[in-house]
C-alpha cells in the first residue's frame, strides 16, 4: 500500500497555476503532487486503458516530468483545464486527421479517468460541465437566494426588442458560452445594434439588465472558505484592463452561506465567483467560474490565495487517502 497521498493536475502544457501548486508541494513530505498535460497526449505523453485485469495491463497516464501513474493510486484530480487541442508534430497537418487526434486524446482520457479514478474531483468534469452553463448557473443562484438580473437568452428578433424596451435599453449583451480563440466581453446594448433580424437570429446571446456601479467583488471558495477581493473599475467588464484597484474584501456571512448553497446545488467543491455592488451596495450575482483564475487576483491584492486553495487540496487529498487507506484500497 503507498504511504503518500497523490494530488494529480489535469491541465495544459505551461500552465502557471498547476506549476505555483506544484511547487508549493514540494516540500511536504507526505503529499506526491503530478502535473498531467491533457494536450500533450498526442506523440509525448502515454495514455493506456484496459479492461483485463492484469499488471501488464493496467490503467496509467504519463505525467510532465515522463513518469507513468497508476490512475487507481490517484486521491484527488483537480480538473483545470481540459478542452485544448493536442500539440501535434509538424507533419501532421490535414484537418481530418487533426480532428481525430484531438477528439480521440480528450475522449480517451476522459473514459479512463471516468472509469477507474475512485478519488475526489475538483471538479467532476460531467457537473463542470453542467455547471459552466449560464443558464443552470443564473437558476442555482436565484434558488440559493442572490439577487440576479432580468435575463433573456434569445435569437428571436422581437422578443429581444421587447425585452430591452421593457427595460428602456437599459441592457448588456454577453455570449452563452463564447470561443476559447476570441474573448468576448460583456458590452452595453444600443438601439442600433437591435436593427437586424439577420444578426440577432444567428445565435442565442444573453441579454442582461444592466447594473449600474463601478464595484466589483471576486469570491473564491475553495470548500466551506470564501476569499474575497473589491475590484473597482469603471469598465462594465473589468478583465479589460486589470490597471486598476484590487483590495481584500470581507463578506457578510449571508453572501457566504449564498455561495455554498449555489456549489451544492451545481454540485461542485470549488468555484470563482463574480458579483456586482449596486450603488445601494446590494450584491447582484452575476456568474460563476468552476476552474477560474486566481494568481492575477493574489499578485494585484496580495491576498494569499496560493495557500488557500493549496491547503484546500491538501485536506481533500488527505481525506480521500484516509478513506482508500481504511477500506483497504
Amino acid at each position: 500500500m503507498k504511504d503518500k497521498a497523490h494530488i494529480g493536475i489535469l491541465t495544459i502544457q505551461n500552465d502557471l497555476h498547476a506549476l505555483t501548486i506544484k511547487k508549493y508541494f514540494e516540500n511536504h513530505e507526505d503529499i506526491v503532487c503530478s502535473i498531467i498535460e491533457t494536450n500533450s497526449i498526442c506523440n509525448q505523453s502515454s495514455l493506456s486503458w484496459s479492461n483485463i485485469d492484469e499488471k501488464d495491463f493496467r490503467c496509467t497516464i504519463t505525467n510532465n516530468e515522463g513518469g507513468k501513474i497508476n490512475v487507481n493510486e490517484l486521491d484527488v484530480i483537480w480538473w483545470r483545464r481540459f478542452n485544448s487541442p493536442q500539440i501535434l508534430p509538424d507533419y501532421v497537418t490535414d484537418s481530418r486527421h487533426i480532428d481525430v487526434i484531438n477528439n480521440d486524446c480528450k475522449t480517451s482520457l476522459l473514459g479512463l479517468l471516468l472509469n477507474d479514478f475512485s478519488g475526489t474531483w475538483l471538479n467532476e468534469p460531467n457537473t463542470t460541465n453542467l455547471a459552466e452553463n449560464k443558464l443552470i448557473q443564473l437558476k442555482a443562484a436565484q434558488y440559493a437566494g442572490f439577487k440576479v438580473p432580468c435575463t433573456l437568452v434569445s435569437n428571436e428578433p422581437a422578443r429581444i426588442r421587447q425585452f430591452c424596451a421593457m427595460l428602456k435599453y437599459q441592457v448588456v449583451v454577453k455570449p452563452v458560452k463564447g470561443s476559447l480563440g476570441v474573448p468576448l466581453f460583456t458590452k452595453k446594448l444600443a438601439e442600433e445594434h437591435l436593427t437586424s433580424d439577420e444578426s440577432l437570429s444567428l445565435s442565442p446571446a444573453i441579454y442582461q439588465e444592466y447594473i449600474s456601479g463601478n464595484k466589483h467583488i471576486r469570491a473564491h471558495c475553495f470548500g466551506d472558505a470564501v476569499y474575497a477581493v473589491l475590484i473597482e473599475s469603471d469598465l462594465l467588464d473589468w478583465r479589460q484592463n486589470l490597471d486598476i484597484p484590487f483590495s481584500v474584501f470581507e463578506l457578510d456571512e449571508n453572501s457566504k452561506i449564498c455561495l455554498g448553497k449555489v456549489l451544492k446545488v451545481l454540485g461542485l467543491k470549488m468555484g470563482i465567483f463574480d458579483l456586482k455592488l449596486t450603488e445601494e451596495g446590494k450584491k447582484i450575482w452575476l456568474e460563476v467560474n468552476p476552474q477560474g483564475q486566481f494568481l492575477f487576483t493574489q499578485g494585484i491584492s496580495g491576498l494569499d490565495l496560493t495557500s488557500a486553495f493549496a491547503e484546500f487540496l491538501y485536506q481533500e487529498a488527505k481525506k480521500a487517502f484516509q478513506r482508500k487507506v481504511g477500506s483497504g484500497a
